[in-house]
């Protein structure tokens, strides 16, 4: 059987197992194990706070294109905190 990743009250409940310390380092290790295109504009949006048509500027790619790498990179994010979990 597998987890359905967007199932967020099972992936609350996954995390929630996780220590607060813990869960913030394997969040640091999970945007750390990203290939760079989606820690960039997952760090840039998320962190940094830029707009989708900031990030499509600076990327030089289309609006399109950053929602779509921005959601790969959240996805990738929740599997390996969720495995960690």
């Amino acid at each position: 059987m597998s987890l359905d990743l967007w199932d967020e009250a099972r992936t609350d409940q996954i995390l929630a197992r996780l220590p607060p310390a813990l869960l913030r380092l394997e969040l640091a290790r999970a945007i750390d194990s990203l290939p760079e295109h989606y820690r960039q504009v997952l760090l840039l949006r998320d962190f940094e706070e830029l707009t989708i048509g900031e990030l499509s500027q600076a990327l030089e790619i289309t609006p399109a294109n950053v929602k779509s790498r921005l959601h790969r990179a959240r996805e990738l994010v929740r599997e390996y905190l969720v495995a960690q979990g």
